[in-house]
């Protein structure tokens, strides 16, 4: 059985002494073990791209460095995002407009001056244009290499329809971005795109996607408002399977979505289905041909709508799998956290548990898995306060 998770430490500032932050769009990555970066828009500053570095100690606390912009000028960051490598190096990606906007990446090295003291210190490269007309969030997944692959909505050249594509670049040591190569994932237009690791060298991708038009009879169509596909880097390529899977693909309306590594090739998939306003939770797998299947179909875990859905990978240990969905009590503002058992065997979910971990709404929220049965969140308050804490899971 298991016991609600309370937080190690109370949530912390994540800036102290600087009431000009207010923070939107945040989003946390975790690299080298236990280092992370949370990038976010500073509404406070003219929307501006930020990013904070730290390391996160044993104790559930974060030695963190001071936020650094890393927009150009009067340059803004919407939906920014993160990744970063063993190596310390990171990339950061983002949309300079809300609508129709111009998309950037940036590398920077962390600790990279030689300066005694200095390891959160951050190197930066030039920024780097890979897209244009950019309205939605991307997804981005580190790769072996310092390499990246980065995920978003595109359109290509002039008129073209929206479809997604992909790109695979690396970072050098002087935290300069190569893009080696893109691929094309979907032929329809998506959006909501999620990504969670299931090797060094493959993931699997969610998405809200467009209608899919069987080619042999031009009048079947699947709706793919809650799809998943498996892809991996080989050979400096990156690849996807053309087969996707599609949860409920007779619905509508399906919103805030996560993605989570559950146990070796099986992943889950929680989402906000706004036709029913429940969260649901369903299971995938990847077989021996590297096709997603679904081992597990949708169930409610919860029922009302929350504007967020986020998932955890492994938040106990591979050996004793389970599920954790983070998302909003609407009804009675609070912010909760879903637990399942998942039997492989079986193929079910089990002993599933709601508990409340923070006693009010967030407006923006982000969460990343340390190991050891830990999570780190980040979320700000409905002001824009940024604020980070660290949550243990245990078994009774």
């Amino acid at each position: 059985q298991d016991s609600p998770p309370p937080p190690e430490s109370l949530p912390h500032p994540l800036i102290r002494g600087n009431s000009e932050t207010r923070a939107e769009d945040m989003s946390v990555s975790v690299f080298d073990a236990n280092h992370v970066a949370i990038v976010f828009r500073n509404t406070g500053q003219r929307g501006s791209g930020w990013v904070v570095v730290g390391r996160v100690r044993d104790a559930g606390i974060a030695a963190l460095a001071p936020p650094e912009q890393f927009t150009i000028g009067d340059g803004m960051a919407f939906g920014p995002i993160s990744a970063g490598t063993t190596s310390k190096l990171l990339v950061l990606a983002w949309r300079d407009a809300s609508r129709t906007g111009t998309c950037w990446m940036r590398g920077a090295r962390l600790g990279g001056t030689g300066i005694r003291g200095a390891d959160m210190a951050i190197t930066w490269g030039k920024p780097v244009h890979f897209c244009k007309d950019q309205s939605h969030k991307m997804a981005i997944a580190s790769l072996p290499g310092d390499k990246f692959a980065l995920m978003f909505s595109d359109r290509g050249g002039s008129g073209e329809e929206s479809f997604g594509n992909s790109l695979l670049a690396q970072v050098s040591p002087e935290a300069q971005i190569d893009i080696t190569g893109q691929f094309r994932f979907s032929d329809q237009p998506v959006c909501r795109l999620e990504v969670t690791k299931l090797t060094p060298t493959s993931f699997v991708l969610a998405a809200r996607a467009g209608k899919a038009v069987d080619e042999s009879t031009s009048s079947q169509t699947t709706r793919q408002e809650a799809m998943a596909l498996y892809g991996e880097v080989a050979e400096n390529e990156l690849t996807f399977d053309p087969n996707p899977a599609n949860l409920e693909p007779d619905k509508m309306q399906m919103w805030a979505r996560g993605v989570s590594l559950v146990a070796p090739n099986t992943v889950a998939y929680a989402y906000q289905d706004g036709t029913d306003m429940a969260v649901k939770l369903a299971i995938l797998e990847v077989d021996a041909s590297r096709h997603l299947k679904v081992a597990r179909q949708p169930m409610v875990i919860h029922k009302g709508f929350s504007p967020y859905v986020s998932a955890l990978s492994v938040p106990y240990t591979m050996s004793d799998p389970h599920t954790l969905v983070y998302f909003e009590d609407e009804a009675t503002k609070t912010s909760m956290i879903s637990v399942c058992s998942w039997s492989a065997s079986a193929k079910a979910l089990s002993h599933c548990e709601e508990f409340s971990w923070l006693n009010q709404r967030v407006m923006s929220f982000s969460v990343v898995r340390l190991g050891n049965a830990k999570s780190f969140l980040t979320f700000t308050t409905e002001g824009g306060v940024p604020f980070y804490g660290v949550i243990g899971l245990s078994k009774k």
